[in-house]
């Protein structure tokens, strides 16, 4: 059963009415002379983006499997799924489920390292709900196991995880206010999601619910949004490296780990809320303090490309965007082979993409890397000859691209 199974593609189809969506949400900031996007920062959400959906092709399968395992072996019922109300019933459940995992990866801190990433961003837009973990997908299956056992079909489970996500795509904007008495007391909506971005103290950990707020109303983690919204982390990420902030929450729990005096606090590192820290003498474990924050204080990470390097950064960004989608509809008919080496091409051109935004010294060696990289992957593929003119005016692009910056960074620094 599970090797012809073929997952629903919901959320790949829903792609094109997201982008659509970015569009209007662009527009109405421009109408209303509000400044709803940073191309940066932009840039470095889609990044994480496309490197969670790619990594994701490798990790789906874990979760897979044991859902089909616990569903086939021992499931309690069976639900059509003609059937409407368990459709209905899929979905709450879903909710309920996606819950307790949303809201254990804010308490949880081994959790919390593959959720951390999603809120890095210090702006609040629709290009935001894209911005996901490239590495979650190892763990979270574990939550939704109850469905599984219940009697929810694989394919129910996924479709209704997808309509999940795709409602919350809609609640991550600043351009839609309240929507109404009923609709804000069962509903997860912009409103209440913008709480959940906040880092001002009275917001912290708040409003987990993904189509519904209800549970967080039965469970005491509701909070009305009462004041101007901070975004961002508590320790703000400062950098765009869409793997960096992948793994930076892990390796800083390994040093803090290694570092922690007594052998259970090593363990409690893992397991303890962020923000704790363990023993060190006679001082005792405690969390850090949550510091006040305005928005008009509140200084953003926001580094400032030359127009050259922005206008070079932004094509090859739309380039790679519009590969990754195309690689992600046309997947089933790429070996593994092929998939690694499209993953390894896709991760290291949005590193360096990022990398030339930040005007990082390391990122114009890492940009001929990747262009030549690129040159060994159509090897690979066996390509026609036009493929390869295209790779060698993209790398000619590069060298000039790479040669002016360098002289004006030369010019400038004289």
């Amino acid at each position: 059963m599970f090797e012809n199974f073929t997952p629903p593609p919901i959320v790949t189809y829903a792609i094109p009415v997201f982008f659509l969506l970015i569009g209007i949400e662009v527009y109405i900031g421009y109408r209303r002379n509000k400044d709803l996007y940073r191309l940066n920062d932009s840039i470095a959400d889609l990044s994480t983006g496309i490197i969670s959906q790619i990594w994701g092709l490798f990790q789906k399968g874990v979760g897979l499997y044991a859902y089909f395992y616990i569903y086939e072996h021992f499931r309690f019922f069976e639900f059509a799924m003609t059937n409407p109300w368990a459709w209905v019933l899929c979905i709450v459940g879903q909710d309920f489920c996606y819950y307790w995992s949303h809201r254990l990866a804010h308490e949880v801190n081994f959790l919390w390292a593959g959720h951390v990433i999603h809120h890095h961003s210090e702006e609040y837009n629709l290009v935001v709900a894209l911005r996901q973990t490239g590495l979650g997908g190892l763990v979270t299956w574990v939550f939704y196991v109850p469905l599984a056992l219940i009697g929810f079909h694989p394919w129910m489970y996924l479709a209704s995880g997808q309509i999940n996500l795709i409602y919350q795509f809609w609640v991550h904007t600043k351009a839609v206010g309240k929507i109404g008495k009923i609709g804000e007391y069962i509903l997860s909506t912009p409103s209440h999601h913008r709480v959940h971005h906040a880092i001002n103290p009275i917001y912290i950990d708040k409003n987990h619910g993904g189509i519904f707020i209800l549970f967080d109303r039965m469970f005491g983690t509701f909070q009305e949004e009462t004041e101007p919204c901070v975004y961002g982390t508590v320790k703000p990420l400062r950098s765009f490296n869409p793997v960096y902030a992948n793994f930076h929450y892990y390796w800083e729990l390994l040093k803090q780990a290694f570092a922690a005096e007594y052998f259970m606090d090593k363990i409690r590192v893992f397991l303890k809320p962020p923000g704790w820290y363990p023993r060190q003498g006679n001082q005792p474990a405690g969390f850090l303090p949550i510091p006040e924050v305005s928005p008009n204080s509140f200084q953003k990470y926001d580094p400032k490309p030359a127009t050259e390097v922005k206008t070079y950064t932004t094509t090859w960004f739309v380039l790679v965007l519009l590969l990754s989608f195309a690689f992600l509809l046309f997947v089933p008919k790429f070996s593994f082979v092929s998939q690694v080496l499209v993953t390894i091409w896709v991760t290291l051109s949005l590193v360096a993409i990022n990398a030339l935004i930040e005007n990082k010294t390391w990122a114009g060696a890492l940009e001929i890397t990747r262009l030549l990289f690129g040159f060994l992957v159509l090897g690979y593929f066996d390509v026609n000859w036009a493929y390869y003119a295209i790779g060698i005016v993209c790398l000619v692009i590069a060298g000039i691209y790479l040669y002016r910056t360098g002289q004006q960074k030369t010019q400038a620094a004289s």
